[in-house]
């Protein structure tokens, strides 16, 4: 078995479509109104946002955070730069932890997001 597909809660599907579709390069392969947009990439692992029931913002747990993981360290502040620019909030700083080079940014209702490489790529 393998963990294909992840939904997240937000409170604007169209606000939270945009940012990971401009940000990480997600393709939305369907959308229905202002409750869900599912996203896809070339590994085949399902992403999706959605508000069904018009919820309020969720509030994450302190270790919770989405991870996306590129190969090569270059790509990781490519990322961090774009997302500098657009003034989106940080949680924490680009630097070397353990085998990866990462950083943490807040996306849409502050979902803790984590960019990563490995340090040596």
């Amino acid at each position: 078995m393998r963990l294909t597909h992840v939904n997240v809660q937000v409170t604007d599907v169209a606000a939270a479509r945009s940012f990971f579709e401009t940000y990480f390069g997600l393709r939305c392969r369907y959308q229905r109104h202002q409750q869900i947009a599912v996203f896809d990439d070339d590994s085949g692992f399902e992403f999706a946002v959605s508000n069904l029931f018009n919820s309020p913002s969720p509030a994450y747990p302190p270790d919770f955070h989405l991870g996306l993981i590129l190969e090569r360290p270059n790509e990781v502040r490519d990322i961090y730069e774009r997302l500098k620019a657009a003034g989106v909030a940080m949680k924490l700083e680009p630097g070397v932890q353990g085998p990866a080079f990462v950083f943490q940014r807040l996306g849409p209702d502050s979902i803790p997001i984590e960019v990563r490489a490995p340090k040596d790529a």
